[in-house]
């Protein structure tokens, strides 16, 4: 049953998803059948079944929630006291190294990657869309920046992440290596003209 973001959010759906994250965290996806779920949210399976079709619609709506929280907590990030430098420090690992710490702290990380490309891609196109349009918004406003060089910022900040992480550091260094991706946007915005752009 694809629900949308909106029928997750109310009432015992929400209670459900939310219970279900620590779940497949210890569990992977493969191995949490729908009992697992139910036992989690308090619920008898038929009553899981009123809310959620299958296991991969729970694992749908756990990961928006997931994917929803990390997209608020990096938009909040930009709107914090600080420098520019530290507002996009703050982006950046809100939204990328805090879910890679996350995955990395459970055996079931790749497992539950798969999963999200799966049964949650659509979930995770939507809250990437949300967190670029916030952080075109913040470096148009709030850092002053035109519209070309804020393009490439974003670019910068969006798709450097995936490379950074493509030697599987630990947590630490992936989380330091985005510092620097951060402390480099900034370095870029204050550059006039900007260096890529003629």
């Amino acid at each position: 049953m694809n629900r949308s973001r909106g029928s997750y959010t109310s009432g015992r759906a929400d209670e459900i998803r939310r219970a279900a994250i620590p779940v497949f965290a210890a569990q992977g996806f493969r191995r949490t059948s729908m009992a697992d779920l139910a036992n989690a949210a308090g619920l008898s399976r038929a009553a899981l079944y009123r809310y959620f079709q299958s296991r991969s619609d729970v694992f749908r709506a756990a990961f928006d929630a997931i994917l929803n929280a990390a997209t608020d907590a990096a938009l909040a990030a930009l709107h914090a006291d600080g420098t520019t430098a530290e507002r996009l420090e703050g982006f950046v690992q809100r939204a990328y190294g805090d879910g890679y710490e996350g995955t990395a702290s459970t055996p079931y990380g790749d497992e539950l990657m798969e999963g999200r490309q799966e049964f949650a891609a659509d979930v995770a196109v939507a809250a990437a869309q949300r967190a670029h349009e916030g952080l075109r918004i913040f470096l148009l406003a709030a850092a002053g920046t035109d519209r070309i060089k804020a393009g490439s910022i974003i670019e910068l900040l969006t798709m450097s992440p995936a490379g950074l992480k493509a030697d599987q550091p630990s947590p630490e260094a992936y989380r330091a290596r985005l510092t620097a991706l951060a402390l480099a946007a900034a370095a870029l915005l204050q550059q006039n003209p900007t260096p890529w752009v003629e």
